[in-house]
């Protein structure tokens, strides 16, 4: 430690403070003096030989105070570090030198507080001066005592050890990537000695290291015997460096065989053979299969049925297969390193050679005409590059395929060919007019018995019902006329014979007054609801009419609701369907009123069926978080020349691969027995065929359906 008599850090820093003169920057006696940026001010009174001292010391050291604040400096450190004193003395350390580690801190805080007396310490360091200037520094950190012997502060120096330091760092890294190099490396000496291995010598022969340090070359290396050892050394040492092949002999009996790279080395007055190994059986494989490799794509390129050469860049052939040569009657080896073109048979396609080196394409195809035996051929040449090696340019192959006959082929095709496309489209023409034809011809014959069969239930039905409804207003007016009457003899013959008085309790004679005329007032109800019913069969039946009618849409959606009305109620547990009608005041439309309702049926019947699915789904599985509430809403409006008629049911809906198919005929997606699949493309064709309207369908799968019809107010008018 170092014993100083100093004035305390503050009385320091103020007597400092106030000096700022600088020294001259050389004197006349020779010496040379720091420059004048370095210098540190000159200091007057008791303390004047100790800053003197402590400026001119010949090494980089600084004086703090307890609080880390710069006292003085000597002028190696103002320079070392390339500050002013001025812009240091009063400062902290920690402001200069923002970057120290916390090992740094931490063991200046044990020499404040006597713990230590001083530490070394290495690291890497950003010069003050310099962002970006990176170097090893070693500090040397001491305390400093006061007379009394209290810590005033810290003695620091630095010394810079970066040169140092990275001769260190690479040694080690040389030690490191020799120590685990990818290949064997040994040390010999002149009498076969192995004295340095690394890794992978060990790992190599299966010896720990020990163990291979006490062999030598000839036990490891079946070819460098003793006998032949020194000559070897002689070559090796003459030439620097030899490359040859080996067989070395593992720990386990195995024999490698290797690539070795030696090198003749002294070192101290001792020679070596330094011994790069190599394991090379793969190598070897590679190569053997490579062989075999090249000997199968020429047999496999000779089983093309095509001509196939390959080019360099220099445009020299390296290669062709059996068939070009055979085509040339020429031994395939006559091809190798001579120039394309060399038989001067074939311009074009000597010229499609010169044309694809000099494109940028990567691959090229072309149909060009060739002699082949004096005989004129088409062939289609598809030429594709490759590089051969890293270095070299890229070379190119080329097939050659017969397209001669083919041609001929397409040429004899092309003159039928617009023969067969009027008959393909006359085909489908007559196709399409008779697949329209069938669904009118089935929808016909459908109507047709359902109206036979409604107008003979209508008929059946109606006459006992006008019967029943046309009596029972007589047949109420004769019981009241008859209940009166027993009203008046009850008020008139109050007293009446006992077994009339027991007949009438019996038969409960104030009840029947009371209840008769009710009974026959619902049956006159229930007559009326029948006719309503045999109205609607009766209005809906008229699919047979063909003339155009003026008629209310909403009294064919009415009667079209009446019919399915019993197919609203929830079924197998299922709620009752809720039928929202949102009409709008439309006008009279005319129309093929019968064909429209059959329209309102099918859409109708469908949105119940999805209904009913989604119910079916959501039971299955159990995915309800909340009761399902089936509904239909029914919306009607005026749009321009327009009605539109919006169907919407929030049932299991449609994926789009489905709604873009379901006015397709006989497409369905229900049980064959249940639908054939005709009625969405009837009803499709019934719009727009028939009345000149529109019928699309807006669907989400799981969320809902609407179909949406729009039909001209006026029979054949559009907007």
């Amino acid at each position: 430690m170092y014993n100083l008599t100093v004035q305390t850090p503050n009385q320091t820093r103020e007597e400092t403070s106030k000096m700022k003169q600088r020294p001259t920057k050389a004197n006349n006696d020779g010496h040379s003096t720091l420059p004048q940026s370095h210098q540190y001010p000159e200091i007057h009174g008791s303390h004047h030989q100790l800053y003197q001292f402590i400026k001119h010391i010949p090494v980089a050291i600084a004086m703090l105070d307890k609080e880390m604040c710069y006292l003085a400096t000597s002028g190696m450190w103002l320079q070392y570090w390339q500050l002013e004193a001025d812009k240091i003395i009063g400062n902290q350390h920690s402001q200069l030198f923002p970057n120290l580690p916390d090992s740094w801190h931490q063991q200046a805080k044990k020499c404040l507080l006597g713990i230590i007396d001083q530490f070394d310490l290495e690291h890497l360091i950003t010069v003050p001066a310099s962002n970006r200037l990176m170097q090893w520094v070693k500090w040397n950190v001491k305390s400093w005592h006061t007379e009394e012997g209290i810590i005033g502060g810290l003695i620091i120096s630095t010394e810079e050890i970066t040169p140092d330091k990275q001769l260190q760092q690479q040694l080690e890294l040389t030690q490191l990537a020799t120590d685990n190099a990818g290949d064997a490396i040994f040390w010999i000496t002149i009498g076969g000695k192995i004295c340095y291995t690394n890794k992978q010598g060990c790992n190599f022969l299966g010896y720990s290291e020990s163990e291979l340090l006490e062999l030598t070359i000839h036990d490891i290396d079946l070819k460098l015997s003793v006998e032949v050892w020194q000559t070897h050394w002689q070559k090796v040492k003459n030439q620097n460096h030899l490359r040859f092949e080996s067989n070395f002999l593992t720990k386990k009996g195995n024999i490698l065989p290797v690539e070795v790279n030696v090198n003749y080395l002294e070192f101290q007055g001792n020679e070596y053979q330094c011994a790069f190994v190599r394991n090379i059986s793969q190598q070897n494989n590679i190569n053997l299969h490579l062989r075999e490799a090249k000997e199968q794509l020429q047999a496999v390129l000779n089983a093309v049925p095509g001509l196939v050469s390959w080019v360099d860049a220099d445009l020299r052939y390296i290669g062709v297969n059996q068939h070009l040569a055979n085509a040339y009657n020429l031994p395939i080896e006559t091809f190798i390193n001579q120039e394309v073109g060399f038989l001067q048979t074939s311009p074009e396609f000597n010229d499609f050679v010169y044309e694809f080196f000099a494109k940028p394409d990567w691959s090229y195809a072309k149909e060009v005409t060739t002699n082949v035996r004096g005989n004129s051929r088409i062939y289609l040449i598809v030429a594709q590059k490759y590089y051969r090696d890293e270095v070299s340019l890229p070379s190119a192959v080329f097939v050659g395929l017969d397209i001669t006959e083919r041609l001929e082929m397409e040429a004899s095709l092309r003159n039928s060919q617009q023969k067969f496309r009027q008959q393909a489209y006359q085909l489908e023409q007559t196709l399409q007019k008779l697949n329209s034809t069938t669904t009118q011809l089935i929808q016909k014959q459908k109507m047709s018995f359902l109206g036979q069969l409604v107008t003979g239930i209508v008929h059946e039905v109606n006459n006992p019902v006008n019967f029943i409804s046309g009596n029972i207003a007589h047949a109420i007016n004769d019981v009241k006329d008859l209940l009166y009457l027993v009203n008046i003899y009850q008020q008139n013959l109050p007293r009446l014979l006992p077994e009339i008085e027991s007949e009438i309790e019996d038969i409960e004679l104030d009840f029947i007054q009371e209840d008769l005329p009710k009974l026959l007032e619902s049956i006159m109800a229930g007559a009326k609801r029948i006719q309503d019913v045999v109205s609607s069969l009766k209005q809906f039946s008229t699919a047979e009419e063909e003339s155009i009618k003026a008629v209310d849409i909403h009294k064919g959606l009415d009667s079209t609701l009446l019919i399915l009305q019993h197919q609203f109620q929830g079924k197998g547990g299922c709620p009752d369907i809720n039928l929202i009608k949102k009409y709008g005041s439309l006008p009279k439309v005319e129309c093929y009123p019968g064909q429209l309702n059959q329209v309102f049926m099918h859409i109708l019947t469908n949105a119940i069926d999805s209904l009913e699915d989604k119910y079916e789904d959501l039971v299955t599985k159990n995915i309800s978080n909340q009761p399902f509430e089936p509904k239909i809403i029914i919306s009607t409006k005026v749009k321009d020349y327009y009605v539109e008629i919006a169907i919407y049911d929030n049932g299991s809906g449609m994926t789009e691969e489905i709604s873009s198919r379901i006015f397709e005929p006989l497409f369905t997606t229900k049980h064959t027995e249940k639908n054939i699949g005709l009625g969405l493309s009837i009803s499709q064709e019934l719009i727009v065929e028939k009345h000149h309207g529109k019928l699309y369908c807006n669907s989400q799968a799981r969320e809902g359906s609407e179909f949406i019809i729009e039909i001209p107010i006026k029979f054949g008018h559009s907007s």
